[in-house]
């Protein structure tokens, strides 16, 4: 016997469907969860489909410059590479910090080509490109490259007019150019007082130190004393501001003065092969050849590519008699700077007081030959020439 009033169960979900949408688990748990009865279709409810919502994984590399940053400041280049090549391998060339601190420490180590490659990696990240043109500007100096330095550097500058460091190194990069065209000094001169830091921070010891040398080395001596004065009245124990005027001072003759200055830098830089050659020098016009020996023998184990203070062992080993000792000095600072007229002529003194005739008289016409101008060559030319080869021989016409 079967009971006409109850459909189906078939028929029965047909009409749940119809009139109901049916619940899943997802949708139990979300309706659960809000405290919400599920509502039927068409109950505020819109039409449109539900759009699906892309997911982003946020990279945290930045979260480690804290402690690259500690590692590069405790000098630890080991631990710091380590962690470098696990950041690049994990997140590849994104983490611009991490490649800018191993361009420097490439830099630092010497591995000059090595640190131009991880500083363009970082050019290439960052926005602030200016930066980059910075380093790979020092970098290019470091290297020799100086036209590639002045190439980097001005685009520095017309990114970021107001960073002193870009004027600085530029100043410094014109400076050993070898060309033709203008006035290397006077250039990078210009260019230091008009850089910005002379503004911003008219303190600014180092820039006035550098601004003072290359106006010594301009031969504008009263301008260069005014500016390391200036930097001494800032600060009266900086060493190299010191040791400049005490050159200067040297350079007129008042020793006693000079001296006192290099006392003074003495005791704030002791490892420095120009002081210690000035301080012997001093000496050495002072008549103390013992002393001056020493202080130039310091020098020269300080700074032994240095090829004045070669020449100045050259000097005080001749006015001791000691010639074979002084003829090798100056023969080390011949190889050290070639085809220069004075440290020639010195050697061709020297070996007249050894009596090798031949080999003084060439040394003497290649120095001349060199540099006719320098009259204390021609000097001990003629002068040799009358005592070791006969007077008939001191008028000729040099």
């Amino acid at each position: 016997m079967s009971l006409t009033g109850i459909p189906p169960s078939d028929e029965i979900n047909e009409r749940n469907s119809d009139n109901e949408p049916s619940l899943v688990g997802d949708d139990i748990d979300k309706y659960s969860n809000k405290g919400e009865s599920p509502r039927k279709s068409g109950e505020g409810s819109s039409s449109e489909p539900k759009k699906s919502v892309a997911r982003f994984e946020l990279t945290a590399f930045d979260s480690f410059n804290p402690r690259l940053h500690q590692l590069f400041l405790q000098a630890d280049y080991v631990e710091c590479k380590s962690l470098i090549g696990e950041l690049i391998n994990q997140y590849g060339n994104d983490c611009e910090f991490a490649l800018y601190i191993r361009g420097v420490i490439a830099r630092i180590e010497g591995q000059l080509e090595e640190a131009i490659g991880w500083f363009e990696k970082a050019r290439e990240t960052s926005a602030n490109c200016h930066i980059y043109d910075i380093e790979l500007g020092r970098v290019s100096l470091l290297l020799g490259r100086q036209t590639n330095a002045v190439d980097y550097l001005e685009r520095a500058i017309k990114a970021d007019p107001n960073d002193a460091r870009s004027y600085y190194w530029l100043a410094r990069a014109i400076y050993h150019l070898d060309t033709d065209l203008f006035n290397p000094v006077e250039k990078s001169r210009d260019l230091l007082v008009r850089a910005p830091v002379i503004q911003l921070e008219p303190d600014n010891l180092d820039v006035m130190h550098k601004l003072g040398m290359l106006y010594l080395r301009s031969g504008d001596e009263d301008k260069a004393f005014a500016m390391f004065g200036n930097a001494l009245s800032r600060n009266p124990t900086h060493a190299g501001s010191i040791l400049a005027m005490g050159s200067i001072m040297q350079a007129h003759g008042d020793h006693d003065t000079a001296l006192s200055k290099y006392r003074v830098a003495a005791e704030l830089c002791d490892y420095n092969g120009c002081l210690w050659n000035n301080i012997g020098m001093c000496l050495f016009s002072r008549g103390k050849l013992a002393a001056a020996h020493s202080c130039l023998k310091k020098a020269s184990f300080i700074s032994p590519l240095d090829y004045k203070t070669n020449y100045n062992l050259g000097l005080v080993h001749e006015a001791m008699g000691l010639y074979c000792s002084a003829l090798h000095f100056l023969k080390k600072a011949s190889e050290l700077k070639r085809n220069d007229p004075q440290i020639i002529g010195a050697m061709a003194v020297v070996l007249s007081r050894m009596n090798d005739m031949n080999n003084a008289r060439r040394a003497y016409q290649k120095s001349i030959e060199i540099e006719p101008k320098i009259s204390i060559v021609s000097f001990f030319f003629k002068y040799f020439l009358k005592v070791f080869l006969g007077s008939k021989l001191c008028n000729l016409r040099i």
